[in-house]
């Protein structure tokens, strides 16, 4: 691991949505290879050449399920595998509250801890949230990537499990990108989708479950199928996956695993934790300049990945958009409720200081003009 990444195309830095994100083209070239039958040694040489890398960016020794599907779909899993009791979620934006949503929708009575969009949840206040009920789990968002707020979900997990509480982390805009230490930090389920911070396409879900989390769903009634972790942990332990997996996404994530552990994933969060500060200290620059560009995220509370940016007074979000698009480069606007009054750039993925002082630039003339 030299901490370096492979080399990018020349054109590589115009793109800087929080998912979908940009993809390298050698990534992209790996999804034309031809198509092999995945119940066949072929495929399970390839499945077992994914496990290293992908337990290397989850820091973890257990098997990482590869599922066809948007995160959406491992989120449903971590509910459907959860044992029979009430859910806690804790939401702070558009992202926890659908996993709130999607326990309602598998038929769990949820309760929300909610805070304001942009701030993040406190473990102490936490804790007296849970002794008032009798919960079996809680969701958590890990970075919420409609503010760009960053959960600390190892003080949280562990909030949780002093009380016999199960925790299922939503990283999808964090693992790969934020630090995430699943065994070490003796999480129970984390789940993350593939076009995010591991710059690929999007159609693939990751998670990895604990033992305890797997022994316990194996008494579950209502697993459902295409999401059944139980089923997904038997398959993995044989090199197999129980549905026809996309074979393509799989040829760009081998591909893109082999330069995420020549980078480390160490220096790969350090990497995404650079280029926060630097859209951190840009933002003061700014400000300095009598610009009022604000993240509205608190100091110490803010996602390495991705960043909400407060627009000035009076400006209209969707012709900022569009300037910053004439400069060659593309952001993302608001999310939901803040959609009319903030934009947000996703430093994820392959980017670096040096692709993103360009998006940087782009965006400051945008202002100004």
């Amino acid at each position: 691991m030299d901490g370096t990444m492979s080399e990018s195309t020349p054109d590589f830095g115009t793109f800087f949505l929080p998912g979908p994100t940009e993809v390298r083209r050698e990534v992209l070239a790996a999804m034309t290879k031809p198509m092999i039958p995945h119940r066949s040694p072929e495929f399970e040489q390839l499945f077992a050449r994914l496990q290293p890398g992908l337990q290397g960016v989850f820091k973890t020794e257990l098997p990482v399920f590869i599922v066809a599907a948007s995160a959406t779909g491992m989120m449903e899993a971590g509910i459907r595998c959860t044992e029979p009791g009430s859910i806690l979620s804790l939401v702070n934006g558009a992202f926890s509250e659908r996993f709130a949503h999607i326990a309602e929708m598998c038929g769990r009575e949820v309760q929300r801890y909610e805070v304001p969009w942009g701030e993040v949840h406190n473990a102490v206040e936490l804790e007296s949230y849970l002794t008032k009920g009798a919960y079996k789990a809680i969701t958590v968002v890990h970075s919420e990537t409609s503010t760009g707020a960053l959960n600390d979900i190892r003080a949280i997990s562990d909030c949780a499990h002093r009380l016999g509480i199960r925790c299922l982390v939503d990283s999808v805009s964090g693992v790969a990108g934020a630090e995430l230490k699943m065994d070490e930090w003796k999480l129970d389920y984390v789940l993350t989708g593939s076009q995010k911070a591991f710059g690929l396409p999007p159609g693939l879900a990751f998670s990895v479950a604990s033992k305890n989390f797997i022994q316990a769903a194996e008494h579950g009634q209502a697993r459902g199928v295409y999401f059944d972790l139980v089923e997904m942990n038997h398959f993995a332990s044989r090199g197999q996956v129980p549905s026809t997996p996309a074979l393509s996404l799989m040829y760009a994530l081998d591909v893109q695993l082999e330069a995420i552990t020549r980078e480390g994933i160490e220096n790969r969060w350090r990497r995404h934790t650079e280029m926060a500060e630097m859209t951190n200290a840009w933002l003061t620059e700014c400000q300095q300049d009598g610009i009022d560009l604000k993240n509205i995220v608190a100091e110490g509370h803010r996602s390495p990945t991705v960043s909400t940016i407060q627009l000035p007074a009076g400006t209209n979000a969707d012709e900022f958009l569009r300037k910053v698009r004439s400069q060659g480069i593309t952001v993302a606007s608001g999310y939901g409720k803040l959609k009319a009054t903030t934009f947000r750039i996703g430093h994820m993925g392959d980017h670096s200081p040096v692709t993103l002082e360009r998006c940087l630039s782009a965006c400051r003339w945008a202002i100004s003009n």
